[in-house]
C-alpha cells in the first residue's frame, strides 16, 4: 500500500530534506495547490488513507487540527502530532483516523504502553523515527532495545520505520540499520519512510515488505503506477 505524505505548517503543505524544519517550502505538487485540493486529488487517484505530520503542534508552536480535520472528512488521516498522552490521543480520535506515538515525542515506554492498554489497538501506530542512524527519541533514556521491546509487547497493528535524514533525498535504500529493526520486530506490519524510490520499493517489495509512506516521488508525479495504491 502506497500512503501519501504531506507536512503542515501554517495551514500549507511543505516539504523538505533531511527533518531541517526550518528550512521547509511549500510543497509543490501535481495533485494541487493546497492541502484540501491536494488531499482531494488523492482520493480521485485511488489513495485510501493520507498521512499528515503537524509540524507546528510536534514542535509547539500552536497546530492544525482544524485543517486535519476537514482532510480526515476527505481521505482517512493517519497523523503525527506528538501524541504522547492517553489525552493526546483521546482529542485526536476527533480529527483523524489513527493516531501515530512517534519516538521523537515518546516521554516514556511505561506512559506507551499505558495508552496501548487503555486505547483501542487498531487505531494506534507506533513509529520508530530514526535521524543520523540513530533512534530519535525524546527521552534519551529510552535506548533501541526497550522501543523493540515494546513494540514486541504491544503488537501494533503496524508499526513505521522512518529514515529523517533520507526525508526528501531519494535516497531511501534499503539498509542494515532498519532490515535489523524488521528482524526483530515479527508481530506487526512494517511501514517504511524517508526519500523512498521506485527502487528502494521494488527492493523492499522484494523482501515482503508492501507498505510505504510517500512523498517526493509522488507530488512530483515520478512514482510507478504498477506501485499505486
Amino acid at each position: 500500500m502506497i500512503i501519501p505524505v504531506f507536512d503542515i505548517k501554517n495551514n500549507e503543505c511543505v516539504s523538505g530534506k533531511s527533518g531541517k524544519r526550518k528550512t521547509y517550502t511549500k510543497l509543490n505538487s501535481v495533485y494541487g495547490e493546497n492541502p484540501i485540493e491536494i488531499t482531494i486529488n488523492l482520493k480521485k487517484s485511488g489513495a485510501k488513507y493520507i498521512y499528515i505530520a503537524d509540524l507546528d503542534k510536534i514542535e509547539n508552536r500552536g497546530n492544525n487540527s482544524e485543517l486535519i480535520s476537514e482532510i480526515n472528512k476527505i481521505l482517512p488521516v493517519i497523523l503525527d502530532n506528538g501524541a504522547s498522552s492517553i489525552e493526546d490521543i483521546l482529542f485526536n480520535k476527533k480529527i483523524c483516523a489513527y493516531s501515530i506515538l512517534a519516538t521523537e515525542t515518546m516521554k516514556s515506554i511505561e506512559d506507551t504502553i499505558e495508552i496501548f492498554k487503555e486505547l483501542p489497538f487498531e487505531k494506534l501506530i507506533v513509529s520508530i523515527d530514526i535521524k543520523n542512524n540513530e533512534l530519535l527519541i525524546n527521552n534519551s533514556n529510552i535506548k533501541m532495545n526497550e522501543i523493540i521491546s515494546l513494540v514486541n509487547e504491544v503488537k501494533p497493528d503496524y508499526t513505521i520505520l522512518l529514515n529523517i535524514s533520507q526525508v526528501g533525498t531519494r535516497k531511501g535504500n534499503a539498509d542494515k540499520f532498519i532490515n535489523e529493526i524488521i528482524s526483530k520486530t515479527p508481530y506487526t506490519q512494517h511501514i517504511i519512510a524517508g526519500g523512498l524510490t521506485n527502487k528502494s520499493i521494488k527492493k523492499y517489495k522484494s523482501e515482503g515488505i508492501d507498505n510505504f509512506l510517500i512523498g517526493s516521488i509522488l507530488h512530483e508525479g515520478s512514482l510507478f503506477d504498477d506501485y499505486k495504491w
